[in-house]
């Protein structure tokens, strides 16, 4: 293990790194500012847009918690950061706006340990360069240019392959929506050029996470200008409450739901581990059915309540949709493939008969819900489980 200072016995210049291992060094937007030592609480972090989240990955917080515990690791790079102005209780100030380490920043102000030493950090403060070849970059947010290096540092940071291509997609389509709502711009669609978003992945080391493979460089630019000109897409869209835990606290904390399997006066509850793939939607869609009917003659009255929970592709908004979508499907043909399998042998001259028993998918006493997963959900959000189709060879 790499030589660790002790909480409260340093300063960053105890660190063995300067300026020549600065990962930024290269990311032409912004420069080397100072570096020193401030309380981690007084860091300021926004959305997580390079990790397709809205706050941390869970993961990552756990396996830095027990390194950060000894102490900071004396060749890491301090705390990047720039001061931005925030306006606090109607007062306007300069706050540092950490745009990397977002999670060694989350374990030493939420840890329990840490939290109660109010540690010290080393940062580094960078302040914007606009380079005569910076062009329409020149123009962008600050916001916007700090999701860019934010991107950068995940690429040149410990472990590229944390960068996925739908977090470029995410990144580079909350920049570019930002971006094209400002009159700053002769042409705003110059933004949407191809060869302008392929020169922003360069910016973000997309090129060297890909090793310029430009197959698949084109393939996350065709993504980003999907993503934003499709008005039903959520391919931009930053996700929330990916983590079995926060959902756990949810189901124990919210008096209309209840944990997997449970019940109360007017409902059974059934949790679905919800994921983006064809064969395991059907699989739960089939023991929802069964359960549906098995409760409806066992429970009467009650109503079968269902949660889908995606933790699997919790970072991932397309793919959260992709598997709730599935779901529904699965669950329409497997509904109507029984339906029209038990009333088909009843002669369709017995109209009255067999109309009895054409059963819809919405007259079960069956709730399908979604978790709400995606920032732009503040509550879980309920299925409109009946497409009101036949299904294939049916009746």
């Amino acid at each position: 293990m790499a030589k660790k200072l002790k909480w409260g016995s340093f300063t960053h210049e105890d660190l063995k790194v300067d300026h020549e291992d600065d990962i930024y060094l290269d990311f032409p937007f912004l420069t080397l500012n100072s570096m020193g030592m401030d309380k981690a609480r007084n860091f300021k972090t926004g959305p997580n847009t390079v990790r397709s989240t809205k706050d941390h990955v869970d993961s990552k917080v756990v396996g830095l918690t027990g390194s950060l515990f000894y102490g900071w690791d004396r060749g890491s790079w301090p705390i990047p950061c720039m001061l931005m102005e925030f306006k606090i209780e109607d007062i306007l100030m300069n706050v540092k706006e950490a745009f990397d380490r977002r999670h060694t920043l989350k374990v030493c102000t939420h840890s329990e340990e840490l939290s109660k030493l109010d540690v010290e950090v080393p940062y580094a403060e960078y302040v914007r360069a606009r380079p005569s070849s910076g062009g329409l970059f020149n123009l962008f947010l600050d916001n916007s240019i700090l999701t860019m290096a934010a991107m950068w540092g995940n690429v040149f940071g410990p472990i590229p392959d944390d960068a996925k291509d739908y977090n470029f997609v995410t990144a580079c389509g909350n920049i570019l929506n930002a971006e094209r709502e400002r009159d700053v711009y002769e042409n705003p669609e110059d933004l949407l050029d191809r060869d302008f978003i392929r020169q922003m992945l360069l910016y973000m080391g997309c090129f060297t996470r890909y090793n310029n493979n430009d197959r698949t460089i084109n393939r996350i630019v065709t993504g980003i200008i999907d993503a934003i000109l499709d008005p039903d897409s959520v391919a931009t869209t930053r996700t929330q409450n990916n983590t079995l835990k926060e959902f756990e606290d949810f189901l124990d904390n919210d008096p209309e739901w209840g944990q997997h399997n449970s019940q109360n006066d007017d409902y059974c509850f059934i949790v679905v581990p919800l994921q983006d793939n064809d064969s395991f939607c059907w699989t739960y869609s089939e023991r929802i059915l069964t359960k549906t009917c098995q409760n409806e003659k066992k429970e009467k009255d009650k109503i079968t309540k269902v949660i889908l929970f995606n933790e699997g592709n919790g970072l991932d908004a397309k793919r959260i949709v992709a598997s709730r979508q599935k779901f529904k499907k699965r669950l329409n043909s497997s509904w109507y493939a029984r339906r029209d399998n038990v009333i088909g042998p009843i002669p369709n001259d017995i109209l009255d008969l067999k109309d009895s028993f054409r059963r819809s998918l919405s007259d079960l006493q069956l709730e399908v819900w979604y978790y709400n997963q995606l920032e732009t959900e503040s509550e879980p959000v309920e299925m409109l489980i009946d497409e009101g189709g036949v299904s294939e060879g049916g009746a």
